[in-house]
């Protein structure tokens, strides 16, 4: 569920996750990724956050930066999570070569360009806030009634991921 205007810690937490991916990649190959399980997975999860959090983002900050593939990114976080019993290695570790020191710098640029204080009291990051927080409310109230999850997102707009957190 997003929380009002934290843009900049979910910007800070990407930045963590995909320096904990580099660490833990660091030095290997990909064949020893994939036969170290644990660190392998402790990757794919630190992917996952980095997708979780770029999806945390208000949608005007995504739209700010739109440089950034931030839909691709979140794309990303559901494979890894829905389909885990098919995870491509091939694909994590292309993301890990290709993609995450890009996304780095992008995202180290984003927190040390904006100028926060202004950027959280943006009325329009603001209002996406308080609209998504009524959204959730709805969510809940149509949940506790019954409601089919899918019914839930047609109305309120809210995905799968958010409404089976409620």
């Amino acid at each position: 569920m997003r929380e009002p205007v934290r843009d900049h810690e979910r910007l800070e937490h990407i930045i963590e996750a995909i320096d904990r991916v580099l660490d833990y990649a660091d030095g290997k190959t990909k064949e020893e990724l994939e036969t170290d399980k644990m660190r392998f997975y402790g990757i794919v999860k630190n992917i996952e956050i980095v997708g979780e959090a770029a999806y945390k983002l208000t949608k005007a900050f995504r739209k700010e930066h739109a440089e950034t593939p931030w839909d691709d990114i979140v794309k990303m976080r559901h494979i890894l999570i829905h389909d885990y019993f098919q995870i491509d290695e091939d694909a994590v570790v292309y993301v890990i070569e290709d993609n995450l020191r890009p996304l780095r710098e992008q995202v180290s640029r984003y927190l040390a360009e904006t100028n926060w204080e202004e950027w959280e009291k943006n009325e329009v990051v603001i209002t996406e806030s308080a609209t998504h927080k009524a959204l959730i409310q709805t969510a809940i109230r149509m949940k506790k009634r019954g409601y089919d999850i899918e019914e839930i997102c047609k109305i309120t707009g809210l995905n799968h991921d958010e409404i089976e957190w409620l």
